[in-house]
């Protein structure tokens, strides 16, 4: 991760994932270490980045945008070809093809215009909303229940509780102590916006991690989740409500969050404590092959690839 970080600073804000990057990052698919790759100009600067995230079925991809039109060119060529060769082997090794997928903002029209060029024409349609905070006029953070108590993640002696919790908030087997303890890990990570409830039984009832980045002064919720049990005491309100009031401490002067469209809850949670929808995100998919991609010379060129919600999606 730190060797992509000046590339991933470099993004505007409609670029996805420049805040909560290291969670995706730290995914056990992607530290298997065949589903990432970095490119370099001659200077050894990072100036392209991809990664096939398989938990959430998309690519994600960054190009450094102060590059010369013709080395731009280059970085995209060799960065569509390199996702396009690994669609085919992940094709390969499944036994029978499947569609692969790119998201993107619905504002931003450049990234859309790039990904078609690349043969990603199939099935556009929204999947995610994006909320924003502006952090005023915060309420204040409600008492808890009696018996419950909000505090930080004891670090990675706790990681194994945390992604039990995780599998059971999400419906999904995806995350793993490891995982969760990589996290830890990240450059960017802070402790003081990793909060976690506790239930009268001392276990974990629920959590919210932040991520901030004080250059943008933004900052991100990824992930949030309340054991189904505890779904009716108000947890997930208090513990948005006091990472909200945590970033705005450190300096913040928005906060975003993502959440399927079809998590119709979710979203009424987040719009009661003051989030506004900003924009939806958009989806387009290829088939691997659909379109031949001719790599053209460039100043990058491609190392080996970097070693490094929870909605898995079970066809990959």
């Amino acid at each position: 991760m730190s060797l992509i970080l000046d590339l991933v600073r470099s993004q505007p804000d409609s670029c996805r994932h420049v805040i909560d990057l290291p969670w995706r990052l730290s995914s056990p698919a992607i530290n298997e270490g065949r589903d990432a790759a970095y490119w370099q100009d001659a200077a050894g600067r990072v100036v392209g980045f991809a990664a096939w995230q398989y938990y959430w079925a998309a690519l994600d991809f960054f190009i450094q945008p102060d590059l010369p039109s013709d080395e731009a060119q280059g970085v995209e060529a060799d960065l569509f070809a390199w996702a396009d060769g690994r669609f085919r082997e992940r094709d390969e090794e499944r036994g029978r093809p499947l569609p692969y997928a790119v998201e993107f903002r619905d504002d931003d029209d450049a990234r859309r215009q790039m990904c078609m060029a690349h043969g990603f024409l199939l099935d556009e349609y929204d999947s995610y909303v994006s909320l924003t905070h502006t952090l005023a006029s915060l309420a204040p953070v409600p008492g808890l229940p009696d018996g419950f108590a909000l505090r930080l993640l004891q670090g990675e002696p706790e990681a194994a509780a945390y992604a039990a919790l995780h599998r059971v908030a999400f419906g999904s087997d995806s995350m793993t102590p490891e995982w969760r303890a990589r996290t830890l890990r990240t450059p960017q990570y802070r402790a003081d916006l990793d909060l976690v409830v506790t239930a009268p039984d001392g276990g974990l009832a629920g959590f919210c991690v932040g991520w901030y980045e004080p250059a943008r002064r933004l900052a991100q919720i990824e992930p949030i989740g309340v054991h189904p049990r505890y779904q009716q005491h108000g947890l997930a309100r208090i513990l948005l409500l006091e990472t909200l009031h945590r970033f705005m401490g450190l300096g913040a002067e928005r906060a975003l969050v993502e959440t399927n469209l079809e998590r119709t809850p979710a979203c009424r949670a987040y719009e009661a404590v003051g989030f506004q929808q900003t924009h939806t995100i958009r989806r387009l998919e290829k088939w691997a092959g659909s379109r031949r991609v001719s790599v053209q010379p460039g100043c990058a060129k491609k190392v080996q690839p970097s070693p490094a919600k929870p909605n898995i999606c079970s066809r990959y």
